[in-house]
């Protein structure tokens, strides 16, 4: 298996829109298996979407709260309550900011072999996978945050959230990004 190299923030590629898998081959199932040995060994971590290391796949990894999954083309098809914790990401380190998020989700997905599965997850799981399908949308989690500011994770200084999304401005800033 092979370490990737995970794209950082300001790159284009995490603001483009990723293609639904239409053939499950051994290329993907490749890819799965070193964005999985990337997050793990990495160790700093929840999930990797295919975007994060500049592949523009419906794909993501998450090994968070002792589960794992691999999702192929994932899809929230139900979501209920809210809820405002802090998120980080491996595309935007040293920084996180709270974001409001559907406390629980219903994901349809399928498998790295294309069989479909169903899970319904609430809490700390949902916001994962919730800001994992963000990636596949070109969406990043300052996106979506209420507050003005993300915070430097070791001095906690602020950051604006307005001079940051001038580096790399949502590709329709007209989309909703409440969605979830």
């Amino acid at each position: 298996m092979k370490k990737l190299s995970v794209i950082t923030f300001g790159n284009p590629v995490l603001r483009d829109t990723s293609r639904p898998v239409t053939v499950f081959h051994k290329k993907n199932h490749a890819l799965i298996d070193n964005m999985k040995h990337t997050l793990v060994t990495r160790g700093d971590g929840a999930a990797l979407a295919a975007p994060q290391v500049a592949e523009l796949k419906r794909i993501t990894v998450i090994n968070f709260m002792d589960e794992y999954f691999e999702m192929v083309n994932p899809e929230i098809i139900s979501s209920a309550g809210e809820n405002t914790d802090w998120e980080g990401c491996l595309s935007f380190p040293g920084f996180s900011g709270r974001v409001k998020r559907a406390e629980t989700v219903k994901v349809k997905y399928q498998d790295r072999n294309g069989n479909e599965k169903t899970i319904e997850r609430s809490g700390r799981m949902a916001r994962c996978i919730q800001h994992e399908i963000d990636h596949l949308d070109g969406i990043l989690f300052i996106d979506r945050m209420d507050e003005k500011f993300v915070y430097n994770d070791e001095d906690n200084t602020k950051v604006a959230v307005k001079e940051i999304l001038k580096i790399a401005p949502r590709k329709n800033p007209n989309t909703d990004c409440q969605r979830h």
